[in-house]
């Protein structure tokens, strides 16, 4: 396996970290649906399902069909590690990490600069992070939690509904301000989620 590595002096490596890792995991499809452009040169096809990101505020990994990139925040540094089993793989990890940095330090732009590495599985010494994976299982949660918030409502207001005589018009009523009830919940509690998770 090949890597190389890039050490970014930065005074926000957290910042950074943070953001490399949000955007492939929230808009990860990206690299499905964008122009050309925007993926590497000669990238493969690959389907969301097929990335996978994890993170910390100080260590993150982001896992493509082609390689695997790891970034660690220090004090004033972004340390970068790419790994990937040929060469035209790396070069595309390595293209992919340099283009995002570039975008997201434009202000202040910062240097990417990538020297060859020895491919390991762990370095002894280093703590493996405690990883977090977004999303998944709280969004079960939530959908579970909807559910449950639908149904009861749809009970009540059939008991209600029931007991009157004028039901027609207000049952079509009642449904839609469920459901958006229920809708604008759902979205604030993964809104929410994904805040604390930061």
């Amino acid at each position: 396996m090949l890597a190389a590595e890039a050490r970014i002096a930065t005074e926000r490596p957290t910042r950074y970290l943070v953001q490399l890792c949000k955007h492939f995991d929230n808009k990860g499809r990206h690299l499905t649906h964008r122009p050309r452009t925007h993926t590497p040169p000669n990238a493969p096809d690959i389907r969301p399902d097929q990335i996978l990101v994890e993170w910390t505020d100080s260590d993150g990994t982001l896992r493509l069909p082609w390689g695997q990139c790891t970034l660690r925040a220090t004090p004033g540094m972004l340390r970068v590690r790419v790994e990937a089993e040929d060469q035209e793989n790396l070069g595309r990890l390595q293209d992919l990490v340099t283009t995002h940095i570039g975008r997201f330090s434009r202000r202040d732009p910062l240097t990417v600069d990538w020297n060859p590495s020895e491919a390991t599985v762990d370095r002894p010494g280093e703590a493996t992070p405690t990883r977090q994976r977004h999303g998944g299982r709280t969004k079960f949660v939530v959908i579970g939690m909807t559910t449950v918030a639908v149904a009861l409502h749809l009970a009540l207001g059939g008991t209600v509904l029931a007991q009157m005589s004028w039901t027609g018009w207000v049952v079509g009523f009642l449904a839609t301000v469920v459901v958006m009830k229920v809708t604008l919940l759902g979205r604030l509690a993964l809104h929410h989620h994904g805040r604390r998770t930061e």
